[in-house]
């Protein structure tokens, strides 16, 4: 039995949700992936997996057990990695997760870029409004937007995401233009996520902070479709810029209370604390801190 290869599918397994998108992305029929697993279990003496009909699940142990395979995969990758950086190009698999808008509008238009400076390695991207866990979906870098990145995780700051309170012209001639944060309690608000109550927004002026409850017709947890339902005339939006800009650069869409700021956020790269971080994707996040950071 080769241990690396048969943790290596394990890992894979994990990360792909089941046996046979494991073997897909391994190139490798099914029978192989679930008998190297099998073989792993028997060698160490603990079962890693709970298996049924329609899923499958981490053990206790084998989550340990995962975090432990992963660490050290990776840890043998970078050094493999390190020895290839003085003969050749940057290679291997970077698989990496982002949220959608930001991903079709961000990372989309860079993705050519970066292949182009490294051809070498193939790129898997996965995007998801979802909160995911990086670990146990095999990520090897996790693109959030938000004011603190998860504590678990090492997070480095990408750039900036100012966010601006936006409606349409045709809201805004229906409704009234709200001057100060608690007109908007009595204004259709477009709320970001999956509540289904109120919404306490906080709105700062200087040194003058408010906190006002708002509700609305609609909450959805992808920025472009809010930014479409208040370029419809449904309401009031809070949403970055990058998903806003060329509505308003149209008049499409207006800000509303340009005075006043909501709490600051950022576009942060998430990875797991492995203690070498491969090359690959310490070389990605530099891309994107050279591409999105601040002029």
């Amino acid at each position: 039995m080769d241990r690396i290869e048969c943790m290596r599918a394990f890992i894979t397994t994990v990360g792909e949700n089941g046996f046979a998108a494991a073997a897909r992305a391994m190139d490798v029929p099914r029978s192989k992936v679930s008998k190297q697993i099998q073989a792993l279990e028997e060698a160490i003496g603990v079962q890693l997996l709970q298996r049924t009909t329609r899923s499958l699940h981490l053990t206790e142990a084998g989550a340990e057990y995962y975090d432990a395979a992963r660490e050290l995969i990776a840890s043998l990758d970078e050094a493999e990695q390190r020895a290839r950086d003085g003969i050749g190009e940057l290679r291997g698999v970077l698989r990496i997760n982002a949220p959608m808008s930001f991903g079709l509008r961000r990372l989309g238009p860079l993705i050519p870029l970066f292949h182009e400076l490294h051809p070498n390695i193939e790129l898997q991207l996965v995007l998801s409004d979802q909160q995911v866990d990086p670990v146990r979906g095999g990520f090897d870098v996790t693109l959030r937007i938000a004011s603190m990145p998860d504590s678990s995780m090492i997070a480095r700051l990408i750039a900036p995401a100012p966010r601006i309170m936006v409606a349409s012209p045709a809201y805004l001639k229906r409704a009234g233009t709200p001057q100060i944060p608690k007109d908007l309690t009595s204004h259709q608000c477009l709320n970001y996520g999956y509540l289904q109550s109120g919404v306490s927004l906080q709105l700062s002026n200087g040194k003058d902070t408010q906190r006002v409850n708002v509700t609305g017709p609609l909450h959805a947890n992808n920025g472009d479709l809010l930014a479409q339902a208040a370029e419809a005339g449904m309401g009031i939006a809070l949403l970055p810029d990058f998903i806003v800009e060329d509505a308003l650069t149209a008049g499409r869409l207006v800000p509303v209370l340009c005075e006043w700021q909501a709490p600051p956020i950022t576009i942060n790269a998430v990875y797991p604390s492995a203690r070498r971080v491969p090359q690959k994707t310490r070389t990605f996040i530099d891309f994107l801190i050279k591409e999105l950071g601040p002029r």
